[in-house]
């Protein structure tokens, strides 16, 4: 038997989007959006194009965390712009953060 979500579509919720055979659930997700991971090359791509440097992508990728005064440029990007991310999202992944470390 197949489980539905029968509220989601009526209330309208935000739920990860799917990328590749994979959905988007933190930040390090985010941030492997530019390649996979663990590649080095992927937090470059992405530091070029937001104009971060890629030791300062590395360490959001060690800390599963990328803060807010970067969101704006993140999702301004094709590669954001492509799988629908949202702030709302961003803003879920950074609360589940907060919930944790109480």
């Amino acid at each position: 038997m197949l489980s539905v979500d029968t509220l989601a579509l009526p209330f309208g919720t935000n739920c990860p989007k799917d990328v590749g055979m994979s959905k988007i659930t933190s930040f390090k997700d985010v941030i492997e959006l530019w390649g996979p991971k663990d590649a080095y090359g992927a937090r470059l791509s992405m530091a070029s194009e937001i104009g971060a440097s890629a030791g300062m992508v590395t360490k959001w990728w060690q800390r599963d965390w990328i803060p807010p005064e970067w969101w704006a440029s993140i999702l301004a990007t094709e590669k954001a712009r492509s799988v629908e991310l949202s702030a709302d999202l961003l803003t879920n992944f950074a609360a589940r953060r907060e919930e944790a470390r109480a």
